[in-house]
């Protein structure tokens, strides 16, 4: 039996486990059949949970496919044409996009809701285990100069995690505030990968210090010498999973998901080789791992909880104006942050001038009011398909940021002109 079986059955074996829920579905037994799960999750992930499943209903064959969590949305709005029964990830937003377009069900038989939080989360980031060993450090750190070239990130378009890591931000410091915080983020960063497990590689070989990430994707990786620094405050979500409209199997489906949400799948979130929190309190409680600690203070002081709602609302536009203000313009932007603090290194204080020149590369033109609806699916798909506002929108946008960027550099140019004249009259 491999590792990861083993470790299944010995947690199901554990008191008020397998047997506790079994009380609860013994008498709906299921006829031989496919349940499809789509999910974000890694396999270290969803496996234990399709072996331990596997155990409760051996007739059940679970198909899980992985995919990121923004594809998975594009497809379930245009119809979950594969017919997939349960959704699973840690994008809450995710959930209230697929629930506004009528994507998710509840069933009538088991009058289950159409969406359950199985999990909580965290964000902050990964580094190896060898280096500093805070185990928080506020935000602003990433700021720092010495972070220069040091810090990776996923582009928030391919994935979910770090979607909710730019939306949290956005709504912790403001709009405004908030993408002054990411635009200037973005002059310390060494990549923006395509995919969020690929920053963590990224961190394991030592190609960039610093991995952007959400926590259990970091602790799953301890044996990579990966740890994970809670960014203070610290930014508490929880992960979801929901029951799809259109699936092949409905009665499977409510199984899979109150599984999930069972004592018996709580405490599987602990196994070392899953490292998640519970979403369940009482299971909470028998948790020893020192993170779980971390995210028990922070629900305890959960000062702003996570608006899912909002997010979902301006889902594609915050994705378009990070790509429009970042991604597509990425290496023009992280140099006029190197011209700007070579120039600011040569003098005790930053000039009138290099104030300018920092307050063109920290704004942000576009009004949280002018994203109106545009981040709402369209004709139950934002996202594969522009409409022609949002067409004109992303033209608009590009411009904006083009544009700031010029004038940035036209002031860094009159600027460096005049230190190299001072350098030949010295």
């Amino acid at each position: 039996m491999t590792k990861l079986m083993w470790n299944a059955g010995e947690w199901l074996k554990k008191p008020l486990t397998i047997a506790t829920f079994c009380v609860g579905v013994i008498s709906t037994p299921l006829q031989a059949q496919q349940l499809r799960v789509l999910t974000s999750m890694p396999p270290s992930f969803y496996q234990p949970f399709v072996v331990a499943f596997g155990e409760l209903f051996p007739d059940v064959k679970v198909a899980v496919l992985n995919k990121n969590t923004n594809a998975s949305v594009d497809e379930l709005l245009r119809g979950n044409e594969r017919r997939f029964d349960v959704f699973w990830s840690s994008s809450p937003e995710a959930f209230e996009l697929l629930k506004q377009n009528g994507h998710l069900t509840a069933s009538d038989t088991f009058g289950a809701p159409d969406v359950y939080s199985f999990a909580y989360s965290a964000l902050g980031w990964t580094r190896k285990r060898t280096g500093p060993s805070a185990k928080t450090a506020d935000w602003e750190a990433l700021l720092a100069t010495d972070k220069t070239g040091t810090i990776a990130m996923a582009r928030p378009s391919r994935s979910g995690s770090t979607h909710m890591m730019l939306e949290r931000t956005l709504q912790v410091r403001g709009w405004q505030e908030g993408w002054a915080y990411l635009l200037e983020l973005a002059g310390n960063l060494s990549t923006i990968t395509a995919r969020s497990f690929t920053v963590l590689d990224g961190v394991a070989n030592g190609r960039f210090e610093i991995g952007l990430t959400i926590d259990f994707l970091a602790h799953a990786r301890a044996e990579d010498d990966l740890t994970f620094i809670y960014g203070t405050p610290v930014m508490v979500t929880p992960a979801r999973i929901g029951i799809l409209a259109g699936g092949n199997a409905p009665a499977a489906a409510h199984h899979f998901v109150e599984f999930v949400v069972s004592d018996a799948g709580q405490r599987l979130l602990m196994t070392p080789d899953i490292a998640r929190t519970p979403h369940s309190a009482s299971i909470r409680a028998e948790a020893t791992a020192p993170y779980h600690q971390v995210l028990e203070n922070a629900l305890t002081l959960n000062w702003l909880e996570y608006d899912a709602a909002l997010a979902s609302e301006r889902y594609w536009a915050v994705n378009a104006l990070f790509d429009a203000f970042v991604f597509d313009v990425f290496e023009t932007r992280r140099e006029a942050w190197r011209r700007l603090r070579v120039l600011e290194a040569q003098h005790d204080a930053p000039t009138v001038e290099m104030h300018k020149i920092r307050r063109l590369l920290t704004s942000f033109p576009i009004g949280e009011t002018d994203v109106g609806n545009e981040g709402r699916a369209t004709n139950g798909n934002a996202f594969a398909t522009l409409s022609d506002q949002q067409k004109s929108s992303v033209q608009a946008w590009r411009e904006a940021s083009r544009g700031i960027l010029h004038k940035a550099d036209s002031l860094l140019r009159v600027l460096e002109q005049r230190a190299a004249q001072d350098v030949v009259r010295d």
